[in-house]
């Protein structure tokens, strides 16, 4: 009984918790837009840092996004001094552990489109029909 429970001690006191984030979702943040990260298993607060490209250890430390977070979530919304390119988000709580979020593409916010139609003039006579919308688009029917 006692080496039974030698081992069941021993196994409890190399268990530790899996530091990790808690979403997947990395495959659509564009710049503008808010990002929801969350994690899980922290010890005391944490901070976030915005890592470019590469693969460890030749990230770039591009910024510390958040510090002394005590929740388990933080809504980031990328700014628009960054370019588009491949990120990762380094997690690290006081206790110094650490992970690393999923590689993504960080995207320039869509272009927006004009809701206004663009004007186009039709002229009919009995010989031909014209479509005008630019030079380079005209055309007479015979």
């Amino acid at each position: 009984m006692r080496a039974k429970s030698i081992f069941l001690a021993a196994t409890s006191a190399t268990t530790v918790n899996a530091l990790s984030f808690t979403n997947a979702n990395f495959y659509n943040i564009t710049i503008g837009n808010p990002f929801n990260i969350t994690w899980s298993d922290a010890q005391g607060p944490v901070s976030l840092t915005l890592l470019k490209g590469g693969t460890e250890p030749f990230f770039t430390n591009i910024s510390t996004l958040a510090s002394g977070l005590t929740a388990s979530s933080y809504v980031w919304t990328p700014a628009a001094d960054l370019t588009s390119d491949t990120y990762l988000i380094h997690f690290e709580d006081s206790s110094g552990a650490s992970a690393y979020g999923f590689y993504f593409a960080l995207v320039d916010a869509p272009y927006s489109i004009a809701t206004t139609p663009t004007k186009t003039t039709v002229a009919a006579t009995a010989a031909a029909t014209t479509t005008t919308s630019s030079p380079l688009s005209t055309y007479t029917y015979p």
